[in-house]
């Protein structure tokens, strides 16, 4: 199942199914993960195309994010840019681009959609994000999802900016390093840091779905990564993130 609108001019894409990745979650559990697209990527998706042409399309929909290649990061960056993902969103495009042939015929956001998603996530384990900034979603949207979810977990880099300081409750400030996660704390942020430096923080948490804590639990099941209204209180901290 899955719902497809346009806001603010980028594609966003709610979809239930499955994860191959079991750090995210067990294979066979139904979960909702978010995806959201520039229109130049939908149209660059089409057609025949490479992973460096397509991500070199994310200024849209990744911002300001230090990995991003439109920011000048390399494709090796991110850790979305590999290529089952990269097929996925693929193949996610052009199914959408066989039902609605144009970008102009995407439905736009309304109160259906709203509705019709809220429902689906009902009591499910939500991962903002999975490609591109949650933070492009609609705050109601956000709210009422994470209302009714059994679960969720979303990050964003866009901490700085005052127009996203309410998504404060639902997503987690990622950040890179140290001195950065201290300032978004004092912005009211949790934090979930890149440890580039690679210590142990004593007023943080070690990433329970992290290789240096022996993959003790999954996304879906910690859910420690969900803001300030979500689970725990400490920001959580991760060595090798990929």
């Amino acid at each position: 199942m899955r719902y497809e609108f346009i806001y603010n001019g980028v594609l966003n894409v709610i979809r239930l199914g499955t994860t191959l990745n079991d750090k995210i979650a067990p294979s066979n559990l139904k979960m909702i993960q978010t995806y959201h697209y520039s229109r130049a990527q939908y149209e660059e998706g089409q057609n025949k195309t490479t992973m460096n042409k397509f991500f070199g399309l994310d200024s849209d929909v990744c911002m300001d994010c230090v990995y991003a290649m439109g920011n000048g990061a390399s494709l090796k960056g991110c850790y979305t840019h590999k290529r089952d993902q990269y097929s996925g969103m693929l193949s996610q495009l052009r199914s959408i681009g066989r039902i609605y042939g144009d970008w102009d015929n995407i439905p736009v956001f309304n109160e259906d959609i709203q509705r019709a998603i809220v429902k689906m996530c009902m009591d499910k384990y939500v991962r903002f994000g999975t490609y591109g900034e949650p933070v492009l979603l609609p705050i109601d949207l956000v709210e009422r999802v994470c209302f009714v979810a059994k679960s969720w977990t979303g990050y964003t880099h866009q901490w700085r900016r005052v127009p996203y300081y309410d998504y404060r409750e639902f997503f987690m400030a990622s950040t890179q390093g140290l001195d950065e996660s201290l300032q978004a704390e004092t912005m009211g942020w949790r934090v979930f840091m890149d440890d580039i430096e690679k210590q142990r923080r004593t007023h943080m948490i070690g990433c329970p779905a992290s290789e240096e804590n022996g993959y003790k639990s999954d996304c879906a099941k910690c859910s420690l990564c969900s803001g300030t209204k979500g689970k725990g209180k400490k920001s959580v901290y991760i060595f090798n993130h990929s």
